[in-house]
């Protein structure tokens, strides 16, 4: 066999690859699924898209008034519905307005919050020129989780303090929830929108912090999420407990006895427990307890301002929990500013 031959053996073959991953990528975009309309209290109705109309409006599907709803792609598109209208296409829906089609919805809120978790970036942002910032993310803790664990008393510290109801992005899975918390934007527009994706179209937060000499501790788990402008400080479970928040906790304790300008602190325990056993388990009620009395100490430590949020929230199922779809539970999260 000549060279040629084996060039164009060689081309062919990485040609056939690279089709096999890009079908494996898009293998379940737009393809025959449902369409939820939620609030932010309610999962309102499930749509059936065979069923539905090939041109309609969201008035001519829902009985619940409403002031404002936007709808999420599949790519994590995000808009607020205007003069637009819905077009069902071959197993999936579009929404059409003036500024363009955004295909493969996977969803429709009504009377979203009026915060998403990507304010956290422009807050952080505006305090870092004069104050110290400390961000604690709480993994798949939602809000309908908060209200819970503030009413049953697992909130001891935290239930002092206002939480406001934030939207999420879609989906609600920590890559994309921690994307979006740390550059202000959306899916659509940094780049990582599932749990495949990891390198970020903009700039972080931690960009901002390092162009303005700001001494910084990123603190997570045992595992680096995404690609950033730090190094994160990995905690491994040294003492076999099942979760990294004790060591997460030591070493926040740690950056701030050091003096950081900027500390971004990742607890994952709430969503572990809540994978586990459900997010309004007994067991992922007493992490709950647990993670409020070490932000209760982290916070008699810090002197500067705090910041708290999740990158998504969880849904029950049988015996336990999940996240990743578009429902109020996974979408809503509590919000709080602490000075």
């Amino acid at each position: 066999m000549n060279k040629s031959l084996v060039f164009i053996l060689i081309l062919l073959i990485a040609m056939l690859l690279l089709a096999c991953q890009n079908k494996e990528l898009n293998k379940n975009i737009g393809v025959d699924r449902d369409v939820n309309i939620v609030s932010s209290k309610e999962n309102i109705k499930t749509l059936k898209i065979e069923s539905l109309s090939d041109n309609f409006k969201l008035e001519d599907i829902i009985d619940t008034p409403f002031n404002k709803a936007l709808i999420m792609g599949e790519l994590g598109e995000t808009r607020y519905i205007k003069e637009g209208y819905f077009k069902r296409d071959k197993g999936s829906l579009s929404y059409i307005d003036e500024n363009g089609e955004i295909k493969n919805v996977v969803g429709i809120m009504i009377d979203p919050p009026s915060i998403s978790i990507t304010q956290a970036y422009y807050d952080m942002k505006s305090c870092l020129e004069d104050e110290k910032v400390l961000f604690i993310l709480l993994d798949g803790f939602g809000y309908h989780q908060y209200e819970y664990a503030k009413e049953k008393g697992f909130l001891s510290f935290l239930k002092d303090y206002e939480a406001k109801e934030a939207l999420s992005v879609y989906k609600p899975v920590t890559n994309a929830g921690l994307a979006a918390i740390i550059t202000g934007k959306t899916p659509e527009d940094n780049g990582v929108y599932s749990r495949k994706q990891r390198e970020l179209k903009v700039d972080s937060i931690f960009k901002v912090a390092k162009d303005l000499n700001k001494d910084i501790a990123y603190v997570e788990g045992n595992i680096g999420i995404l690609q950033t402008e730090v190094e994160p400080i990995l905690n491994l479970d040294l003492n076999k407990d099942g979760y990294t928040d004790d060591e997460v906790y030591a070493s926040t304790l740690k950056a701030i006895e050091e003096g950081k300008d900027f500390v971004f602190t990742h607890f994952h325990g709430i969503d572990d427990a809540g994978h586990s056993f459900g997010p309004l388990a007994d067991e992922t009620m007493e992490r709950i307890k647990l993670i409020d009395s070490y932000i209760e100490n982290i916070l008699f430590q810090w002197d500067g301002i705090t910041i708290i949020s999740a990158d998504h929230g969880m849904h029950s199922m049988d015996t336990a929990g999940d996240h990743g779809d578009f429902r109020y539970e996974d979408l809503i999260v509590p919000y709080m500013i602490i000075r």
